[in-house]
């Protein structure tokens, strides 16, 4: 876990009690362990009731003031993501509860069944196993990318009700909210959020040209993937909060999704594409998640080194485009 996150933070004993007998009527719980790797949510393995069963606790940010727009309902897009999962033959966590109600703790939290397994990041795998789970995370991404909507943005968005007729609008939105937030913040000036926001302006009809919203993961990295223990396949597929709809092309823009087996294992022909508006798309989207990590960085997990790097790239993008 990262300690050193503005929006990590434990609770007690007493407090995950309540949250079991409020929620499943469990009064019983056994033992609470923390897990690793939270910085954005706080989470728990709890063995709680009579028959020692065990589940996943995972309790929303504290300092909400310092989310983005769109991470402000992501365990609803959660829900949603993994009922889409179970439909279309993707591996997924089993919700228990999901409470966004914040009367019980003055944070969102879901309960998830346990699933025994280890985090692919943490296991030690030969390459060609890693290879192979790959693979397979490129398929069961071609399986979210098959998944078409009406309206283009994040889930968390549009389960409130926020939607965009157009793939150019949803960009836009969170571009502007994103930058308007780091500028607020410190991180960028205002000279530097226009220029990065006119890139967006001036590239509408370039990103209108991408009509139908497809269901994108953006965030399937080794963290987000479960391995069965014993076979060191994929159990599941975690995590699953911020899921959009848009261009597919956008998900492999990110800095994290670069791995040659993924994209072998999804087989994408656009991945292959030289036209001139996919480069330039690709140019716009790397803008994107460049921004949004540099205000993880600053914002969120007191990471300066990220903050650094990627608004570095972000900048080199802006002169590149």
């Amino acid at each position: 876990m990262n300690k050193q996150s503005s929006l990590f933070q434990e609770i007690s004993i007493e407090l995950i009690r309540d949250i079991f007998v409020n929620t499943l009527q469990e009064e019983i719980i056994w033992e609470t362990a923390l897990l690793e790797g939270g910085m954005f949510n706080t989470t728990y393995i709890v063995e709680y009731s009579s028959f020692h069963k065990k589940a996943v606790l995972r309790l929303g940010p504290i300092n909400r003031h310092l989310l983005m727009g769109f991470e402000e309902n992501l365990m609803n897009a959660e829900v949603y993501t993994y009922s889409v999962c179970q439909t279309i033959g993707i591996p997924c966590s089993k919700v228990l509860v999901c409470d966004t109600s914040k009367q019980i703790i003055d944070r969102d939290f879901m309960i998830v069944e346990y699933i025994p397994s280890i985090v692919m990041l943490k296991a030690e795998l030969t390459e060609e196993r890693r290879n192979m789970l790959y693979r397979q995370m490129g398929i069961y991404l071609a399986k979210f990318h098959q998944v078409t909507g009406d309206s283009f943005g994040f889930l968390s968005r549009i389960c409130n009700g926020k939607k965009f007729d157009k793939w150019s609008d949803s960009l836009i939105f969170e571009i502007e909210d994103i930058s308007g937030r780091l500028e607020k913040l410190g991180g960028l000036n205002a000279e530097e959020t226009q220029t990065l926001r006119h890139q967006f302006y001036k590239s509408r009809e370039l990103l209108d040209e991408i009509k139908t919203p497809h269901l994108l993961h953006t965030d399937l990295w080794e963290g987000n993937i479960l391995l069965n223990k014993d076979t060191l396949e994929i159990a599941a597929i975690i995590d699953s909060d911020r899921t959009m709809y848009g261009d597919k092309d956008f998900e492999f823009a990110s800095a994290w999704m670069g791995n040659f087996s993924l994209k072998e294992g999804y087989d994408s022909i656009i991945q292959k594409s030289t036209s001139p508006n996919d480069v330039k798309r690709r140019q716009l989207y790397q803008m994107f998640f460049c921004l949004l990590e540099a205000y993880v960085g600053y914002g969120e997990y007191n990471n300066p080194e990220l903050y650094k790097t990627r608004k570095k790239q972000l900048m080199q993008h802006i002169l590149c485009f």
